[in-house]
């Protein structure tokens, strides 16, 4: 309508909503120098006045409605939160009223799910603080400043706590050497040594029960390894030993089949698939061995599961998950035409650690059951504690 300099400064000086006299002399002024009508720039003013001012109240009338919807919702949600539990129907008022305001759900919901959590981590700190140490003998809950367990009555010293700790290493770095092959009769020696001085001072205690299930099994593959390897080691040195019977052998089959060569391009590749089956054992082998341990220390870290914490503890186990290391790595086995995971080593160790998982998840069962009773249990249970044995991983 006007030029664009002086549409500019129409609209800056509208922007707030009020027009002093200062800026409408000055739009009269410039409107003077284009030569435009000075009444019907006013007109044009007063107009975009009026509209700007309307938009100004309808915003700031919204602001304020949304503000006092705000606070009740944030009300709501406080009482809703009173007792630390927030129910189904509870959850289901909060988020209806978020809708009504133009919230999304899915952040009411995550809010909700954050508060609810820093209750119970508040619930649980009192509880443990409470609750004070663990017996190194049988794992029960030692109140603070009592140097004698009220489970199984032995006496709490410093050092109880320290060799409990020292046949933990022991028994660590002596399965590591053994599964390393390092002198493997000394390794196992010291292995069941140890094994053996759990068993008998500390056997109740549930931590322990499960490391010495761990280090059987792990020796037992450990041990096989080995005799696989001098196995192996054996085949190598006959072989290099016989070299002319092993010629003479390979020859009087290639003439025998009409063969001229020695190996053709056939047995080329299946040597060729069996080097890149040992190689991709040997890269997976210490990453499923490293994962292996941190899930089992992740599960040993877990606390005995109570009435108070197993909400928590649940959450925990849930994401203590194992994660396929050797799943994109399909070989073709070219003797029998079978695909297959290269990595049985892999099965073998989610199998073991799957067997942890699911006996915490039976306790946390019991708890659930306790907490519930029967009759509400399958209401309230997560599907791999209410099932146990169909944790997959």
């Amino acid at each position: 309508m006007f030029s664009e300099r002086l549409e500019k400064l129409i609209q800056s000086s509208l922007q707030d909503g009020i027009l002093t006299d200062q800026e409408k002399a000055a739009i009269i002024k410039r409107a003077k120098a284009e030569g435009e009508d000075i009444d019907e720039v006013e007109i044009y003013i007063d107009s975009l006045l009026q509209k700007r001012q309307k938009e100004l109240n309808n915003s700031d009338v919204k602001r304020k409605a949304n503000t006092s919807g705000m606070d009740e919702l944030k009300h709501l949600i406080d009482a809703a939160m009173a007792d630390g539990i927030i129910t189904s129907k509870e959850r289901e008022v909060i988020t209806r009223k978020a809708a009504a305001l133009g919230m999304d759900a899915a952040e009411v919901e995550v809010y909700l799910d954050a508060e609810e959590q820093k209750i119970e981590q508040q619930t649980d700190a009192a509880v443990r603080k409470q609750k004070g140490k663990q017996c190194p003998y049988c794992g029960g809950s030692i109140p603070l400043l009592t140097d004698r367990c009220p489970h199984c009555n032995e006496n709490i010293t410093p050092e109880a706590s320290k060799e409990l700790q020292e046949i933990f290493d022991n028994l660590e770095e002596a399965l590591v050497d053994f599964k390393s092959g390092k002198d493997i009769a000394k390794s196992k020696a010291t292995v069941e040594r140890f094994m053996r001085k759990a068993k008998m001072y500390y056997g109740n205690n549930p931590k322990i029960q499960k490391l010495l299930e761990e280090v059987e099994m792990e020796s037992a593959k450990a041990e096989k390894v080995a005799k696989a390897n001098a196995r192996k080691g054996a085949a190598i040195q006959f072989l290099a030993n016989h070299k002319e019977l092993v010629i003479s052998a390979i020859v009087i089959l290639a003439i025998f089949l009409g063969i001229k060569g020695c190996i053709n391009s056939t047995e080329r590749e299946k040597i060729e698939k069996e080097e890149l089956y040992n190689q991709q054992y040997e890269l997976d082998k210490p990453i499923i061995d490293d994962q292996y341990e941190r899930l089992c220390k992740s599960l040993d870290e877990l606390e005995i599961p109570n009435k108070s914490n197993f909400k928590e503890m649940t959450r925990k186990l849930q994401m203590i998950v194992w994660s396929d290391v050797s799943k994109s790595t399909v070989v073709e086995d070219s003797w029998n035409g079978n695909k297959y995971i290269h990595n049985d080593y892999e099965i073998e160790k989610r199998e073991a650690f799957v067997k942890l998982k699911q006996a915490y998840a039976e306790e946390l069962k019991t708890v659930y059951k306790q907490v519930y009773g029967k009759d509400n249990f399958y209401n309230y249970t997560p599907k791999e504690i209410e099932y146990p044995s169909d944790i997959r991983r």
